[in-house]
């Protein structure tokens, strides 16, 4: 039976998989990196050794759809934590963008027992460039005492190797771990909160397997997870999976002074030897050489934590490769090129990268391609020459050519005045009606109709494209806004008509605001490219000056008139507002008001506006004061009966003895007797219409 190799180590000790080294390798999803299953086969199954769990149970493996809901899992939060370790496990493992997992913890909706296990396989031919593997695991298991170390009870996890006739590969390729029997320092222990039942887990760890004595043949890999066979402890893995070649990389491409050699990563020691095989040369991963000499071996000995151990050599040589190529165009019709590489090298062999500028690497040796666009396109060849790392790339011009694909751009209308563009494309040389045989042509007035065709190095023409040049239709422009700013004030200058706006200030949008006077100007684009410039010079005007006067600043019910006057220089209009909805545009009246019951204020505004609008505005206040009358005749005829009614008031005679004191008004009536008619002397206080406290005093005569 042939033997792989398995190598286990701590991923702490792994660097990251340099893939650009070995060439353009497909590992067609084996490490998950399309964020799917494709490729893989997934099981899962019960099985139980309790006797209390019906027979139903005890079911043969059988194949699921990938992903199921819980079982068979991809993992893309690269910032995620497994709960279960105390986030201490990181579910994606550093260098990677996805993973696997296999299995699940409980919840609350599983039944007892629930004793489930699954797998995950892949299947794959090995090759010179897939002859290493990476297989990094990380596994949780739910360890209970209760099992009494009976190992095949406990929930586990298994990694297995097999041949193409589906044998076990032994010695180093298996991996196979229980809750609690053969667990070793590398396993951690996490109590969770509210449980009694420990988590043992172990971190990122990487598997590396020698599979060069399979080259040409199936190999399948295998990750397995499994509960408990009781009832509820479960056992769960993440996983990842990657493959590269198994040979020391070398360095030493022309031009170099010195040599470098790199191992296979995925071990926990390199041993580097001389030709003697006795000598040290060094126990890194890579081996640097000054002044290397062409034909010396060196020895790399590779030993695992397990103790698995792999021997490679490699002869020093300087790799030269070269890349080189040609084209040539399938026909005039269909935009396809056949690619002839002549590219070389003294030593080892070539593998090929090419670019062709559209989004597609293609990785075969003379590869025929269809471009989507014609005319000439710049392609890139990168030739990898294995087993050393060294590249050679060389960037160079293919024709492809298609008819449809031909054409030109640019617009067939030009501005008045001006001139349009037109520029071809999709074709190696051009020919234009009007005689020119560049790829650009400028057209202008008269205009008129014309044709264009394209043209292959190899003789292939174009259909004939046709078409006419005219001249852009008057469009409309306009600006909008006054030529004249009153001082103080801001103004808005909007432009309408155009696509885009310039305006002098630098903003391109349809309006600016004005804060002062000054010339400007704005350009306008319309949709075609036409432009067209307006100007406006804006003048500051002064505010008018305005006196105004009132005759009076207060009014009564007696005296409720207001003498207004206002002057200005010629050409002012004056607006006036009295306060009580009255409004005229007279400079000299005479106002009267309407005196309500309650003391008020009317706020009167004037505003001076001369021709251009600018406006002056200045305002003043009449207030409604108290009347007192000197006379009231309180003979219960309804005309005049009470005197101040609703002010605070006092009342006495001559002699000074108070008659009233109050505030519902004085009926003329002292201690339940008509008073005499006389003279009797007042005081009031009250709040004038600015809230302030007045008083009053004076003389009434009552009549009777």
């Amino acid at each position: 039976m042939k033997i792989i190799t398995l190598l286990l180590l701590v991923s702490g000790l792994l660097m990251a998989t340099d893939k650009a080294k070995a060439g353009p390798v497909g590992s067609k999803n084996i490490g998950f990196e399309k964020g799917n299953f494709d490729g893989w086969t997934g099981y899962q199954w019960r099985y139980s050794t309790s006797s209390d769990v019906p027979a139903t149970f005890n079911t043969s493996p059988g194949v699921v759809a990938i992903p199921t809901s819980r079982r068979h899992v991809i993992i893309s939060d690269r910032s995620g934590y497994d709960s279960n370790t105390g986030n201490q496990l990181k579910m994606i493992p550093e260098g990677y963008t996805h993973s696997a997992r296999l299995g699940c913890e409980l919840s609350g909706s599983d039944k007892s027992p629930r004793c489930w296990q699954q797998s995950l396989r892949y299947t794959m031919k090995v090759d010179s460039s897939n002859a290493f593997l990476l297989l990094k695991f990380a596994c949780v298991l739910q360890y209970s005492t209760t099992h009494d170390n009976v190992s095949e009870m406990e929930p586990h996890f298994q990694l297995s190797l097999f041949d193409e006739n589906g044998g076990a590969i032994e010695d180093c390729s298996n991996y196979d771990v229980f809750s609690s029997g053969n667990m070793d320092s590398e396993f951690k222990t996490y109590n969770p909160s509210g449980s009694n039942v420990p988590v043992k887990w172990r971190d990122w760890t990487t598997v590396g397997a020698d599979l060069t004595g399979y080259i040409g043949e199936e190999i399948t890999i295998e990750f397995l997870s499994a509960d408990c066979t009781g009832h509820y402890h479960y056992g769960y893995a993440y996983f990842v999976v990657d493959c590269m070649p198994l040979y020391i990389t070398v360095d030493y491409c022309t031009g170099d002074s010195y040599a470098k050699l790199e191992a296979p990563e995925g071990f926990e020691a390199y041993k580097w030897l001389k030709d003697d095989q006795v000598t040290v040369a060094d126990t890194k991963r890579d081996l640097m050489i000054e002044d290397p000499k062409e034909g010396d071996t060196y020895y790399c000995v590779m030993n695992s934590e397990t103790g698995c151990e792999v021997s490679l050599s490699s002869t020093i040589a300087r790799y030269e490769p070269v890349a080189d190529f040609s084209s040539k165009m399938i026909d005039c019709f269909s935009n396809e090129v056949q690619m002839i590489n002549n590219s070389e090298t003294n030593n080892g062999t070539l593998d090929y990268k090419w670019d062709f500028g559209e989004g597609e690497i293609i990785d075969s040796k003379d590869p025929r391609h269809k471009f989507q666009t014609s005319g000439m396109h710049d392609v890139q060849l990168i030739v990898y020459n294995p087993p050393s790392g060294c590249t050679d790339t060389l960037l160079k011009q293919v024709e492809s050519f298609s008819p449809p694909l031909v054409g030109f751009s640019g617009d067939t209308t030009y501005c008045p005045g001006l001139k349009t563009e037109l520029t071809a494309y999709g074709a190696y040389r051009y020919e234009w009606s009007s005689g020119v045989t560049d790829s650009s042509v400028v057209f202008g007035a008269p205009g008129g109709d014309y044709w264009m065709l394209g043209h292959s190095s190899e003789g292939c023409v174009s259909d004939t494209i046709s078409f006419s040049i005219l001249e852009d239709p008057e469009w409309s422009f306009t600006l909008d806004g006054d030529s004249f700013l009153c001082e103080g004030t801001t103004m808005t200058l909007r432009a309408e008509g155009a696509l885009e706006y310039l305006w002098d200030t630098g903003e391109v949008v349809d309006s600016i605001r004005v804060y002062e006077g000054g010339k400007h100007s704005v350009t306008g684009t319309n949709a075609r490219g036409c432009v067209k410039e307006i100007k406006v010079n804006v003048q500051e005007v002064s505010s008018p000056t305005m006196n105004f006067s009132l005759s009076t600043s207060s009014v009564n019910s007696r005296n409720p008139q207001v003498d207004c006057t206002a002057s200005s220089e010629d050409g002012v209009e004056f607006l006036w507002d009295m306060g009580d909805g009255t409004q005229t545009r007279a400079s000299s009246f005479m106002h009267y008001y309407t005196i309500p019951n309650e003391l008020i204020v009317f706020d009167v505004t004037v505003t001076a506006i001369n021709e251009w609008g600018c406006t002056q505005t200045s305002a003043a206040s009449v207030a409604v004061d108290l009347f007192v009358p000197n006379v009231f005749t309180p003979n219960n005829d309804g005309i005049n009966d009470l005197f101040l009614e609703d002010y605070s008031i006092k009342v006495v005679d001559r002699n000074g003895i108070l008659l009233y004191s109050g505030n519902e008004g004085w009926n003329g009536i002292y201690k339940g007797r008509n008073a005499d008619p006389d003279t009797y002397y007042y005081t009031v206080n009250y709040k004038d219409a600015y809230a302030q406290d007045q008083v009053k005093t004076g003389f009434i005569t009552l009549v009777r």
